[in-house]
């Protein structure tokens, strides 16, 4: 179970490179976003980087302990994420380009 909040935390971090590129290919095709967007975009990336550093730490660590205190940091650093995440689509959506 412990690890499986790993695991999660990559997925979700996955979705958020995912959202990326399809923004990259959106800006690419000819419908940019606003140049304020980009920084708003690259918000979530600190809280998945932690969030993927620690389960990593996760499924290498063996002791009880430790472990139990990387499954919690990391799935809640992946949920944070996520939540900056929709967050700053909604945002980049709203605002209108000039």
């Amino acid at each position: 179970m412990q690890r499986s909040a790993g695991k999660l935390a990559i997925f979700l971090a996955g979705i958020y490179l995912l959202v990326l590129f399809g923004v990259v290919v959106s800006t690419a095709s000819g419908s940019p976003i606003p140049l304020i967007g980009w920084p708003i975009l690259l918000l979530p990336a600190a809280a998945f980087t932690y969030s993927i550093i620690d389960a990593v730490k996760l499924h290498r660590s063996s002791d009880i302990a430790e472990t139990t205190r990387l499954w919690r940091r990391s799935l809640l650093l992946a949920v944070v994420g996520t939540g900056l995440m929709v967050l700053a689509v909604v945002i980049t959506n709203r605002i209108t380009p000039l």
